[in-house]
């Protein structure tokens, strides 16, 4: 057996591991480590951060690799000069952690996309953002820090996405829109072009939005209303 490819560290952990750890072996590498700062939440079955780890370590032993994930506390970090950083949680809540990384150890966290991803070579991708399989990105579109674009998302031009927004599968924008800071798009819904998704607003699955969605709003349904504030 035999371990190949480049070292990837993880801070903190989210049900979306088994993605993450998909592009990185898609990438050419292997996650070495997971950096914990706070108890995972209580999750349904199946859906914990070890029910993932333990189908990645089976994954990883079928395959016939020899290495297991090393999962330790924040106060035991030790930087690896040879490791890629990667954000496992997202949203601002993250970001306190994020400025502790930088400031404690240095650390750099590029961005991370899935080789199946197309993603214009005109669009701007910030530090920290994730991009799952199959998704698209259209030209002269700019991805904030730390933003995440789950599977087979669809980001039209010219649009603007600010930092810690994070895109579900299937999602769809058109042209010209802005994902304000931490705002949440559900798996399905669609933002028709020139809208506004205010910052910490939430879009909810399957909704159709037409017009601008103020800062921390829930809509839904087609056409999307508003249904509570946040």
């Amino acid at each position: 057996m035999t371990k190949v490819g480049k070292p990837f560290v993880m801070f903190g952990v989210h049900p979306l591991f088994g993605d993450y750890v998909d592009a990185i072996h898609a990438n050419g590498g292997y996650l070495a480590r997971v950096v914990l700062n706070v108890p995972e939440p209580e999750r349904s079955p199946g859906q914990s951060f070890q029910d993932s780890l333990d189908s990645y370590h089976r994954w990883l032993k079928n395959s016939g690799k020899e290495h297991r994930v090393e999962v330790l506390w924040l106060d035991k970090y030790i930087p690896d000069q040879n490791e890629t950083a990667l954000m496992g949680f997202r949203g601002t809540k993250s970001l306190p952690l994020i400025e502790q990384l930088k400031t404690e150890f240095g650390t750099r966290l590029p961005p991370l996309v899935h080789p199946s991803a197309n993603v214009s070579p005109m669009a701007e991708l910030a530090e920290g953002v994730f991009i799952g399989a199959a998704s698209i990105v259209a030209p002269n579109t700019q991805i904030g820090a730390f933003s995440l674009l789950n599977r087979g998302v669809s980001i039209g031009h010219n649009s603007i996405m600010d930092r810690c927004v994070v895109v579900s599968p299937s999602a769809t924008t058109a042209s010209s829109v802005h994902l304000c800071e931490g705002c949440v798009l559900g798996i399905g819904c669609t933002i028709l072009e020139q809208v506004t998704i205010g910052a910490g607003a939430y879009v909810a699955g399957g909704a159709v939005v037409l017009k601008d969605v103020a800062p921390r709003r829930l809509v839904a349904g087609i056409p999307a209303v508003e249904k509570k504030r946040l």
